[in-house]
């Protein structure tokens, strides 16, 4: 699936454009023509149900910006591609992107098993990838950013509470894939370091319909909460059997959101996430965000962390770009680690490892929406011996 977009939903001038940097931009040197960014991400296929909305904040991003009279003048093209949630469908479609289209950016992605594969492509070619969902950390490359969080912004918050109020045992179900496996990882030190234990961790592969023999042995092991860390439409499957079995147990996914919560609030109702982004964050730049996107896509539509994260990194983009006077690749990776932007969530820029300063808010689904339980702010991001 391929479409080149121009001047998409120019009916936006009128909703209002967010503020993007604290830099004034710059004229951008003797370029001229269109700024051209790919979106990468699976629109089909297991994440369908994240990469509609991850696309509708990229895309509104770009048509807010292009309103406003694009970067420093130049309108924004853009591409987009579905890797269909598949490793040699990252691979392909970032070489289209970037050797046949010769896109200036990369921006999306979803599963972690996508960013691994596409990383192979634009590492070596030294050309710009930003990854907009949560995820296992310990990426330590110049050319890749992300806007998502990783272990110790999302992660480690949520074992102090859960510890604190939940109990100190936990049993982990996931999809067999790197942000799970290697999540664990991060989840098991974390609990140990609270006098904690996971007592088993089980990865399943895409399209897993019958997780009833591993509820047995949760229900045998009888652990204080459980951990889920299943994949796009097999999170639904998930939830749907771990409830209809009864464990009495809390359950927690740092995967749940606002979209999972809408789409099926009986199934997530009293579940715990923690994310950088919920639709009931009170600024004036979510609203702002929440009415532009309403008026796009339809009032009826949720908007979830990996959604914001793709439209906070068109802004970070677009600053960059405007510091630095040129889309160079080297120049606008300079200028990435000195801009900000007022996202909804709040103030975002990068750390000295290329991951956002991103907020880490641990909630409580209630009917469709999300509780605050508690509101860490803003955490540095942490990528041991990385400093780019």
């Amino acid at each position: 699936m391929t479409k080149l977009l121009m001047n998409r939903r120019q009916t936006l001038a009128s909703i209002g454009v967010a503020a993007a940097s604290l830099a004034a931009p710059t004229i951008v040197r003797a370029q001229a023509g269109p700024v051209k960014l790919g979106f990468l991400s699976g629109m089909t296929g297991l994440q369908t149900i994240l990469g509609e909305t991850q696309f509708n904040c990229f895309e509104l991003a770009v048509s807010q910006i292009n309103a406003a009279g694009g970067i420093a003048g130049r309108e924004v093209e853009f591409l987009i591609e579905d890797d269909q949630t598949t490793t040699r469908g990252a691979i392909d479609k970032a070489r289209k992107l970037i050797f046949q289209d010769e896109v200036d950016a990369t921006i999306g992605l979803i599963a972690s098993l996508t960013h691994v594969a596409a990383r192979s492509v634009t590492t070596p070619a030294k050309k710009l990838l930003m990854y907009t969902t949560y995820y296992e950390g310990d990426v330590c490359e110049r050319n890749f950013f992300s806007t998502g969080q990783i272990p110790n912004q999302q992660i480690d918050p949520s074992v102090d509470w859960l510890t604190a109020n939940e109990g100190t045992t936990t049993y982990i179900i996931g999809s067999d894939y790197v942000w799970p496996r290697k999540s664990a990882e991060a989840i098991q030190s974390a609990m140990e370091a609270k006098g904690g234990s996971v007592l088993g961790a089980e990865f399943f592969p895409f399209g897993t319909n019958d997780f009833g023999p591993a509820l047995e042995r949760i229900k045998s092991a009888n652990p204080d909460f459980v951990w889920c860390m299943c994949a796009g439409n097999d999170l639904i499957t998930f939830l749907k059997q771990f409830n209809s079995f009864g464990l009495g147990k809390q359950l927690f996914s740092q995967g749940l959101d606002d979209v999972f919560s809408q789409a099926e609030p009986e199934l997530v109702e009293g579940a715990i996430s923690n994310q950088a982004y919920f639709m009931g964050i009170d600024n004036e730049q979510n609203a702002n965000f929440k009415a532009a996107y309403a008026a796009a896509y339809g009032a009826d539509k949720p908007i979830n962390a990996i959604g914001e994260a793709a439209y906070n990194a068109v802004y970070l983009y677009k600053a960059a770009v405007e510091l630095a006077g040129t889309t160079e690749t080297e120049a606008v990776i300079d200028a990435l680690g000195q801009v900000e932007f007022a996202a909804p969530q709040g103030r975002v820029g990068f750390a000295s490892n290329n991951v956002a300063r991103s907020n880490s808010i641990l909630a409580r689904a209630n009917n469709g929406s999300w509780d605050v339980i508690e509101n860490y702010g803003q955490v540095e991001p942490t990528v041991a011996g990385c400093s780019l």
